[in-house]
């Protein structure tokens, strides 16, 4: 894989991590009423965010903004630079995962498991839990997983922190919460790697709940002269 696309499939890389195991195999609670997230969609409709992300990678920095849409089991994922420039169209499915580099004409298409390091935790589903993880807190998540830990940093009624740690790999990611519209929404995520050579950031700038989703933002056009990157 070219350097150029190292710092955008750690996006992908660092979603798998944090979606990899969802069940509490560590809980520290902190007390008091805890709400839980109700979902009363209109037809048709979903959900819309921008996350403001940096990445930090071999001293370099830099910086997108990532457009995500949710809708029923399908997710769009689209990141741009600050000028506007193109770097990614993505998609998940509950059973695969299309990612096409406008700039370099060139497209990944697979398993997300496939892009995990064999030595950690390769996991079946982890396309149907990247889609919920906008949407629902690892603690609210049904799937067995017995590959990482979740701590409950801290648990107020509307503001929700937790971390996630590979029993395998070594890392770490810090998610909060935000809870709006009778559910809780993915507002933060802080993600480093075990050598602390790679850290991902991403704040969530805006949301637009429960509105209509443009059938282009839910799917991904790739040109017949695009090249295939063999992983």
């Amino acid at each position: 894989m070219k350097t150029g696309h190292v710092s955008i499939v750690a996006i992908a890389l660092m979603l798998i991590f944090v979606v990899g195991g969802c069940r509490v195999a560590s809980r520290k609670t902190t007390g008091g009423t805890v709400l839980e997230s109700e979902f009363n969609y209109d037809e048709g409709n979903g959900d819309a965010f921008l996350y403001d992300v940096k990445i930090y990678r071999e001293g370099r920095k830099n910086s997108v903004r990532l457009d995500v849409y949710r809708m029923n089991d399908r997710l769009g994922i689209f990141a741009r630079g600050y000028l506007g420039k193109g770097v990614l169209k993505g998609m998940v499915t509950p059973d695969s995962v299309i990612i096409y580099f406008p700039t370099e004409n060139e497209y990944y298409s697979g398993k997300l498991s496939d892009l995990i390091d064999k030595s950690c935790a390769v996991r079946d589903n982890l396309e149907s839990l990247v889609i919920d993880l906008f949407v629902k807190r690892p603690v609210e998540l049904d799937y067995p997983a017995d590959d990482f830990y979740v701590t409950v940093i801290e648990e107020k009624s509307r503001e929700q922190k937790y971390r996630l740690e590979s029993k395998n790999c070594a890392e770490s990611a810090r998610l909060e919460y935000d809870y709006k519209s009778e559910r809780f929404l993915l507002e933060k995520i802080d993600f480093t790697n075990r050598d602390n050579t790679f850290r991902f950031r991403a704040e969530r700038r805006r949301e637009k709940l429960n509105v209509g989703i443009p059938a282009e933002k839910l799917s991904v056009a790739v040109p017949v002269d695009a090249v295939r990157i063999n992983l």
